[in-house]
């Protein structure tokens, strides 16, 4: 959270001593040109790297932020920061706003001719972090309000966050006191052999260094709102003391530490290259973790991006000093060009359209959201309105972890924070036929809709659903609390509980999530998994509020999850459990009225033979009243979906099932497994496949799921062909192929 200020005040004294020094007389232009030889030739290498890179994983950003990346203009847009190419960079796009500025905030602390006036100066730049980010919030009531931001989102305060991190205007009082340290400097050298003056330079550095350790280690003293807070320099007064300590005053003896420091002055020229480098070499190394080898790489990188890239062109802009507006205007060509070439197909290992026999085929949904980050997995379908319209739900995932110490049961600890980034994202679509027929023979994909958040999505008390209640875990063995921390919803299913109403206004979506932080806190029991739903949600404007209300079937001690939605003569009704078959009934309100049980016998021999299987639903369920596609059930009934998992490996095995159209709703018919695509997840380990959502399609079943959570995918075949699946054998069969 520090360098980056650093850097700001660190540029601000140096530039600021360098002109008190030696004046010249440049203009604007000239002396942003100038400054930019030092940054731009690295920096614009390595996005043009990253474009080719993003390019191989599907993942390039459009030509207008390119475009503006080219131009260091990234920070000023909050909606583009974050889905950025070599995001850490953001801080030079400040940089050569305060080099263009540079002559002006240079006469205004030059004027400071008295110390008075320079530490009131530098009060205030110091007070004004304090003020924007603890005191105000504080006043609101809100001191940790910046960790409802999702990374990639553009929600007012998700933009609000992103305009405070990123935005160069929020970073200039940290380069005016840069530039105010040096007028101390020199307002001080009259002074510089009195002894008093001698001891508290020497000081200085060592009391700063010291500050910001404590600060780092101790959780206690952390500074309120800290992620925030230390980015904006609260912890200015500390890395003030530490430069002015090191510099030392003008015509004096070095200090100790500024001595041994020194010392380290040969990387100055490679330190740029590798925070310039690092994400680069990340992304082309072969593992996600990484060790002693990777920082080798890295730093062999850097060296070589120096004397290959940075020296060649300082060597270049010296001869042309006055062309030097070429080298934005090159990349911003060079990265149109490869905006000309399509993006590498993401998932390569994974075929986008497969026929597994004829008229039965697996395909990649081109799901797509306008802006974020994270993957889009366990996709949920509806057709409506005659199947001309297709509304569509998705799972937003991502995961973050990061280590630090705290406080837990008052004893410090080591807290390992996993943080799961879940959003639904939803979608509507008007579907032609021919384009839908012309995909599944292998054609060209139907071209999807942009998916965007819901957010719309409140809680009963209309506050968002984003502050949710944590799930942790210690572990005394080694003084470890671990945290799970989920941003949003997970897993969707959409459904329409009065189909038959042509046009009905919207539709209704069940799904599971950590309950929201109530008043009280969740409770010792609280932070587990619960199932929600929300009626008549507008798929065409999910920023129009809608409320989830937590359905009371289940245990509020107990995660709750996979349950499937149906309706009846316009009740609506979720399987519960598999086995028992228990179906539960939900009035007004999310209560449960009554529960019905039944069993089916083969998958009570089943459990019998490998009770460590755990069986559960999936998707939603859908009526089936075409008799004559199913004769092997040639009356109207219920088609589901349920996997088996194996709690040990974490894979899964997919079937279809039947149930009765009528109440208790037992269970008739078990497929054979589904023949889902399974995949390996990102990260690594053993590939699995999960589904999501199950709709018809006139005669047509499709089964949604997501391969190893990073491809969504769909399973399409005839109700005819799904029927023949519905033989004597199906889960019952000992021999069950996880996947």
């Amino acid at each position: 959270f520090t360098w980056v200020p650093w850097f700001f005040m660190l540029s601000g004294f140096i530039l600021f001593s360098a002109e008190a020094r030696r004046p010249r007389a440049e203009s604007v232009l000239g002396y942003v040109a100038r400054r930019s030889v030092s940054i731009y030739p690295l920096y614009g290498a390595s996005l043009l790297v990253a474009c080719v890179l993003a390019k191989a994983q599907d993942a390039s950003p459009g030509f207008l932020v390119l475009l503006l990346q080219a131009w260091l203009g990234q920070a000023w847009l909050p909606w583009v920061t974050e889905g950025a190419l070599q995001m850490q960079c953001w801080f030079l796009s400040c940089m050569v706003v305060y080099w263009a500025l540079f002559r002006v905030l240079y006469l205004m602390v030059a004027s400071l001719k008295t110390l008075g006036h320079l530490l009131i100066a530098l009060a205030i730049a110091c007070a004004l972090p304090w003020i924007a980010v603890v005191i105000v919030p504080a006043i609101a009531g809100d001191l940790r309000w910046y960790d409802r931001h999702t990374f990639g989102h553009t929600q007012s305060l998700d933009l609000a966050v992103v305009l405070l991190k990123f935005n160069p205007l929020c970073y200039i009082h940290i380069f005016f006191v840069g530039m105010a340290l040096a007028r101390l400097r020199d307002l001080l050298e009259p002074h510089s052999k009195k002894a008093t003056l001698v001891k508290v330079m020497h000081g200085l550095a060592p009391a700063g260094y010291l500050g910001l350790l404590l600060l780092f280690s101790v959780p206690a003293l952390h500074p309120p709102a800290a992620k925030l807070s230390a980015r904006l320099s609260i912890l200015l007064p500390l890395q003030a003391a530490v430069l002015l300590g090191l510099a030392g005053l003008p015509g004096a003896e070095p200090t100790a530490m500024a001595s041994k420091v020194a010392r380290l002055n040969f990387l100055e020229g490679y330190s740029y290259a590798v925070y310039v480098m690092q994400f680069i070499c990340y992304h082309v190394w072969p593992e996600s973790k990484v060790g002693l080898g990777f920082f080798v790489f890295l730093i062999l990188s850097a060296v070589l991006a120096v004397h290959l890239v940075q020296k060649p062109a300082e060597r270049l802009c010296s001869r042309f000093p006055d062309k030097l507006w070429i080298a934005p205007l090159a990349v911003s060509a060079m990265l149109g060009a490869l905006c000309l070439v399509p993006d590498a197909e993401r998932n390569g290992d994974i075929p986008a359209w497969r026929e597994l026999e004829d008229m039965v085929v697996d395909i990649r949904l081109p799901l797509h959201m306008g802006s974020g980050s994270g993957r889009l997995i366990n996709p949920s379908l509806l057709f409506r309105k005659d199947g001309t319209e297709l509304v569509l739900t998705a799972r937003r995932h991502g995961v973050s972890s990061e280590r630090s110490q705290s406080f837990y049961d008052g004893r410090q600890v080591t807290l390992v924070e996993d943080t799961w980034h879940s959003e639904i994202m939803i979608g509507v679509l008007n579907v032609d036929e021919l384009s839908w027929n012309a995909w599944l023979k292998g054609g060209t994909p139907m071209k999807l809709p942009s998916l965007s958040p819901w957010a719309g999505l409140r809680t009963v008390n209309n506050s968002k659903w984003n502050n949710l209640c944590v799930r942790e875990r210690w572990i005394p063995e080694n003084n470890t609390l671990l945290r799970l921390v989920v941003t949003g919803p997970e897993d969707a299913r959409v459904f329409q509980r009065f189909p038959d109403v042509f046009g009905a206004p919207g539709v209704d979506v069940a799904f599971n999530s950590y309950p929201p932080l109530g008043r009280y806190g969740c409770g010792k029991d609280g932070a587990v998994s619960q199932m929600y739903l929300t009626e008549g949600v507008d798929p065409s404007a999910p920023r129009s509020p809608s409320f989830g209300m937590h359905l009371d079937c289940g245990e509020p001690d107990r995660a709750e999850k996979n349950w499937i939605p149906f309706q009846r003569e316009g009740r609506l009704h979720f399987v519960y459990s598999i086995q028992p078959h228990v179906i539960a009934e939900v009035q007004a309100g999310g209560r449960c009225s009554k529960k019905s049980y039944s069993s089916f016998a083969p998958l009570v021999r089943l459990q019998a033979r490998q009770p460590g299987l755990a069986l559960r639903g999936s998707a939603q369920a859908v009526l089936v009243e075409d008799v004559d596609a199913t004769p092997r059930l040639p009356k109207p009934h219920f088609l589901a979906l349920m996997h088996i998992v194996d709690p040990k490996t974490r894979r899964y095995a997919h079937f279809a099932y039947r149930f009765r159209s009528e109440a208790p709703f037992e269970v008739l018919q078990v497929s054979s497994q589904l023949p889902l695509q399974a995949a390996a997840p990102e990260g690594g380990g053993q590939p699995f496949a999960f589904a999501s959502g199950l709709a018809l399609h006139g005669q047509q079943v499709v089964i949604t799921y997501a391969a190893g959570d990073r491809d969504p995918r769909a399973l399409v075949m005839p109700l005819q062909r799904l029927d023949v699946m519905f033989g004597d054998n199906g889960a019952n069969s000992q021999d069950i192929a996880f996947a």
